[in-house]
């Protein structure tokens, strides 16, 4: 009989890395210890969405960090455009106001 598969813990790691390589060598060391990954401002602004499809890609689940916050139209367009398959997360300002907050519902 064969060992049971190791379970992932409900752990978040933080890719906040410049690259998608640098990212890459995170990935390949926590990645057996790791649900998901946090992709923030600094991954994103640098490699935009493909770092996204790479988490993903990988099998891990995507928190997509970038703290949104304009007016509600906005905010709901740019949610619907990150919740894609396999983005778990992603954050919001709360100081946007219920209105917007309601939008990316």
């Amino acid at each position: 009989m064969s060992a049971a598969p190791p379970v992932r813990a409900p752990v978040i790691a933080a890719l906040d890395v410049d690259t998608r390589a640098e990212a890459a060598a995170v990935m390949d060391r926590l990645g057996a210890l790791v649900h998901l990954f946090k992709i923030g401002l600094q991954l994103y602004t640098r490699e935009g969405w493909t770092a996204v499809e790479e988490v993903i890609e990988r099998g891990h689940g995507a928190f997509v960090d970038l703290k949104l916050h304009d007016i509600p139209n906005t905010v709901q367009r740019a949610a619907a455009n990150l919740t894609r398959p396999g983005v778990r997360f992603l954050t919001l300002h709360a100081s946007g106001g219920s209105d917007m907050i309601a939008a990316a519902a």
